[in-house]
């Protein structure tokens, strides 16, 4: 995942955890697009100053993520997902197209795959994040 965007996500899910400054400059650089010069005009502070405080920001934000790994996790889970949809979808386009159609056999392995999927993520409930798959 590019930078900016992690960093966006994971300002997003801890960002509460960070000193109301830290958020406020760490949201108009990430969300809001604002330039170092710009930031630190509206602050009164460096360029430097503002530089420096984002990359304390990162780094609280990344050691956070890496403690307690809630995006990871809601990424896999949300991939998982995303797969589970996309085969449910193409069943269905093919039972609406009256084409190929899969054996009940074909049906069964294919929502055991759904299962067992959906199982994992539950599953994540219980493991360590060191014992973590991801």
């Amino acid at each position: 995942m590019e930078k900016f965007a992690q960093m966006a996500l994971l300002l997003d899910t801890y960002g509460e955890l960070l000193t109301p400054r830290q958020r406020d400059v760490m949201d108009f650089y990430y969300n809001y697009d604002l330039s170092l010069s710009e930031i630190a005009e509206q602050y009164g502070i460096s360029r430097q100053g503002v530089h420096d405080l984002i990359k304390r920001a990162e780094q609280t934000l990344t050691d956070i993520e890496q403690k307690l790994g809630v995006v990871r996790r809601w990424l896999y889970i949300e991939d998982i997902l995303s797969k589970v949809i996309e085969s449910m979808d193409g069943i269905l386009d093919q039972q609406e197209k009256q084409k190929h159609n899969k054996s009940p056999e074909d049906m069964k392995y294919e929502i055991k795959e759904w299962k067992d999927a959906l199982e994992k993520l539950l599953d994540m409930r219980f493991v360590s994040q060191a014992n973590n798959p991801m």
